[in-house]
């Protein structure tokens, strides 16, 4: 028997309670999501999350998308955004909040940690539209597929490795009440900056980055839980341990002051010392080492791209309503009816 043709719903359980929910127009990514969701055998009416229990939460992009998220959540505190990490499969590794409402609505729909958010499995949203797609995606109230998502609003951007292919996306998720056309610029940029940063590490090392037991005469003590720092721990710890600050360690290793600052939390930890006095002590006395030169000039476009990504969140923030930065993000215009400005 040949196949018919999906036939996307025109009402829903959940579109069914007012025609005020109904976008006037769907864009066409949202309708060929649609069309996918329908093909994957779900309905609006159903909404099942699955989970998995191998959840990577000790992994290269966890450990890398940390501190972005953590300065995000603090930076976003009072909006009404939560924060979330997913892998390539789209199940949630992490979330981030510092508000109790966000955390409850998360809950409410299974955002947590293992939940599965394909869209072969959830339907059309953020997450697993941004997926399957390999680029931003923003899904908004009625939009979503799945009926029980339509008073959420969501916008997600994929993260990639050094070759380009798609290991994870981030995501801003809210009330759609609170949904402002920013956070697709906030959270393009975010996982931008952890793209660089996991390409960092490779470039660094590449560059002549030498391990902390590495002496002159390679006689150097061991240096007790040095094994358990990561490669980014290991030389973030060699530049704080040469004298670098924060700002000049961050522009060697290609990482915010701010990135640089959470490795040092976890270096502390892990190798049982609390200042960078204590770390200096720990690794002997100095050594000199090589350390990566400046890097090349940038393009002008490139330029153009890292002096957004050179601000920070809360100097963005501040910034929303400046023109130039708003046509530098893709947003024109006044906000649509029925978002607010972020506070």
């Amino acid at each position: 028997m040949p196949q018919q043709p999906p036939q996307v719903p025109e009402r829903s359980g959940r579109m069914a309670v007012g025609s005020s929910d109904l976008p006037d127009r769907l864009r066409q990514d949202i309708l060929s999501s649609w069309k996918r969701s329908l093909l994957a055998g779900l309905t609006p009416e159903r909404f099942k999350v699955p989970h998995a229990a191998d959840v990577d939460e000790d992994g290269p992009l966890a450990w890398t998308a940390a501190p972005v998220m953590a300065r995000l959540a603090e930076e976003l505190e009072g909006t009404g955004i939560g924060i979330l990490l997913a892998d390539s499969r789209g199940q949630l590794i992490s979330r981030r909040s510092g508000e109790r409402h966000v955390l409850r609505l998360l809950d409410k729909i299974e955002l947590e940690p293992g939940s599965l958010y394909h869209e072969d499995h959830i339907g059309t949203n953020a997450i697993g539209t941004a997926v399957v797609q390999a680029r931003p995606s923003v899904v908004a109230g009625p939009e979503h597929f799945a009926d029980a998502l339509g008073r959420i609003a969501c916008a997600a951007s994929p993260v990639t490795d050094a070759d380009g292919q798609l290991i994870g996306v981030l995501d801003l998720t809210c009330a759609a009440r609170d949904f402002n056309p920013l956070m697709l610029p906030l959270v393009k940029h975010a996982a931008a900056e952890i793209t660089a940063e996991l390409a960092a590490g490779p470039l660094a090392i590449a560059q002549g980055s030498l391990p902390l037991r590495t002496g002159p005469q390679e006689a150097m003590p061991p240096v007790p839980g040095w094994a358990d720092l990561t490669d980014t721990q290991r030389m973030v710890a060699e530049l704080v341990i040469d004298g670098l600050t924060n700002r000049v360690a961050g522009a060697r290793l290609f990482l915010s002051p701010h990135t640089v600052d959470f490795h040092l939390r976890q270096i502390y930890r892990k190798l049982g010392v609390r200042s960078r006095v204590e770390l200096a002590r720990l690794a002997g006395p100095p050594r000199p080492k090589a350390l990566p030169g400046p890097a090349t000039p940038p393009s002008a476009a490139a330029q153009q791209d890292a002096t957004l990504q050179g601000l920070g969140w809360a100097e963005l923030l501040s910034s929303r309503n400046d023109q130039g930065l708003r046509e530098l993000a893709g947003v024109t215009g006044e906000p649509v009816a029925g978002t607010r400005r972020l506070r």
